[in-house]
């Protein structure tokens, strides 16, 4: 890095001596960078389609989601004070990481099952559609 900063020291006051320098930077780098124009871009791809599909929850997103729920019932049922819109907030977080998959809670995953195993799949219910889509 220092060989590199005293051979391309821009801290020069001389406009021209700079971009000189700007310009070799330039034909060093070029072959480093990818640069695509709109134009290069592939034009004969289909538009994308869009498919939405809903998908219930497995036994251990349901039970982690209740007991979420159960957790901060005080707050949902307006017991909270001023601070309320923003544990509601925090819940709903927490409700949308549950969803997403269980795994992501601390203490949910059994570390006696094989790291990449099939509890994997079967623990999510987003997981267990892509994999029959995917099958």
């Amino acid at each position: 890095a220092e060989q590199f900063d005293d051979w391309f020291n821009l801290d020069i006051d001389d406009a021209d001596e700079k971009n000189k320098l700007i310009s070799q930077l330039h034909k060093i780098l070029r072959p480093f960078m990818l640069r695509r124009l709109k134009a290069d871009v592939e034009k004969s791809l289909p538009p994308k389609h869009e498919t939405i599909l809903f998908t219930g929850m497995s036994a251990v997103q349901k039970k982690l989601y209740k007991d979420i729920l159960m957790r901060d019932i005080d707050m949902l049922q307006g017991a909270g004070g001023a601070g309320n819109r923003t544990a509601i907030l925090n819940i709903v977080m927490q409700l949308r990481k549950c969803a997403g998959h269980p795994y992501l809670f601390p203490g949910v995953e059994d570390r006696t099952l094989p790291p990449l195993g099939e509890h994997l799949v079967s623990n999510c219910g987003k997981m267990v559609l892509l994999d029959k889509l995917l099958r």
